[in-house]
């Protein structure tokens, strides 16, 4: 018995650090390889254009693929509805196409019209959206060595994208590589791109409904993160883009630590059967609080000496804006933990309304903020916005605990 529980821990152990493994080469390959060397060859101005097309791509093809991901993981264990391959393989390729054709939109917005680079950018709305959703191929089956090995083809295809940068000057083919090396590698090596793939079952609608709920509060979490790229874009234009993102780059590193956390969070409190209570509200919020300060702490005296390392040419321009810029990253991934373990207490559709009500407050108070004040105001108005969600957090924590019941004898004794 003894043996089997040391197993067991030992196997979880495992799948976690494969996992953080994984995620850990995919983003240092994107913010220390790949955005260093487009900022250096695009420029300033380019670059903060760049990121405002890929947070376009991230909030479109993120909302869609993370959505059938999480949605084909509970309907896996739904026996009422009998899905097929082709049932995921259809919603995602029409929603991505759609938007895709939509996002053209923006291209001209950008004054973007070549053929080349339209053509590009729908190809990688679309190929990225079924990489978001590739990975449930593995996590199904918990084969995270396939999993690494999965999120290290991506990171080589970007790799080798930077030569390709080099031979054609469309800095998009770089990602575009690395997505299609991405779902390539799950087509030979997995079954949901070749068991009916495009084969509809009768539970087709019960899937778009149970995608339906997902996409939105994924949509909600992805337009607050990328929102910095789309409305300084829109206010100030990209030279600002790449400021606020280069002095927020620690920052956002931080956030990534999110994703094992809070698996670790999940798994413990899937056995915990108790109430929230006054006690366990508090240890956990001065935790993460002392876990955010520490953060910050280290966030704000490490970003300027690696910085000078990745972007030489911006660090006078990025440096009275590290500190305010990682507050508000520290104050999101705070935040964002403690609603993990709200989620738990409280449930899926109490958290939907926070999400709305947040992502209401964030961009009422930063489009006012940036409208005002430009890339100053942005970064204070995130930050601001950020801190309330913190606040809030933490009170509908402490409002949300249940008192405990009288003792019988109590009541008995009163009497």
């Amino acid at each position: 018995m003894k043996t089997n529980i040391i197993k067991n821990n030992s196997s979880k152990i495992k799948n976690l650090f494969l996992s953080i493994a994984a995620t850990a080469v995919f983003n240092m390959v994107i913010q220390f390889l790949l955005y260093p060397f487009f900022e250096r060859n695009l420029g300033t101005e380019k670059y903060g254009v760049a990121l405002s097309i890929l947070s376009i791509i991230a909030i479109v093809s993120g909302t869609i693929g993370t959505s059938a991901n999480y949605s084909r993981m509970i309907t896996s264990s739904n026996k009422s509805i009998n899905y097929t391959n082709g049932d995921y393989n259809v919603i995602t390729l029409t929603l991505s196409a759609v938007c895709a054709v939509a996002g053209i939109l923006y291209l001209r917005y950008l004054g973007i019209s070549s053929w080349l680079p339209t053509l590009i950018f729908v190809l990688l709305i679309i190929i990225t959206a079924f990489r978001y959703y590739s990975d449930v191929e593995y996590r199904m089956k918990a084969d995270f060595l396939r999993y690494m090995l999965f999120y290290m083809a991506i990171s080589a295809g970007y790799i080798l994208g930077m030569f390709v940068y080099r031979l054609t000057d469309e800095w998009m083919l770089a990602f575009l590589l690395g997505e299609v090396i991405g779902v390539t590698f799950v087509f030979f090596g997995g079954t949901i791109y070749r068991k009916d793939a495009l084969k509809t079952s009768k539970s087709f609608t019960l899937v778009c409904q149970s995608m339906g709920f997902l996409l939105f509060s994924n949509l909600i979490e992805n337009l607050t993160l990328n929102a910095d790229r789309l409305l300084l874009m829109v206010f100030s234009g990209g030279t600002a883009v790449t400021i606020y993102y280069t002095a927020s780059l620690l920052g956002k590193v931080v956030a990534m630590l999110s994703v094992p956390i809070n698996s670790i969070i999940i798994s413990y409190l899937a056995k915990y059967d108790e109430d929230l209570s006054k006690k366990f509200w508090t240890i956990a919020t001065l935790s993460l609080s002392a876990l955010g300060v520490l953060a910050f702490a280290g966030c704000t005296l490490i970003s300027p000496f690696m910085l000078k390392i990745l972007y030489p040419d911006l660090l006078g321009d990025v440096r009275d804006y590290i500190a305010p810029a990682i507050l508000g990253q520290v104050f999101y991934f705070i935040s964002g933990i403690l609603l993990v373990i709200l989620l738990k207490f409280r449930g899926e559709k109490k958290q939907f309304l926070f999400n709305v009500g947040y992502a209401i407050e964030f961009m009422v108070i930063v489009i006012a903020g940036t409208y005002i004040g430009g890339l100053d105001g942005f970064v204070y108005s995130a930050l601001a916005a950020n801190a309330i969600r913190f606040v809030a957090v933490i009170l509908w924590g402490f409002l949300s605990i249940k008192k405990p019941k009288k003792q019988a004898t109590d009541i008995t004794a009163a009497e």
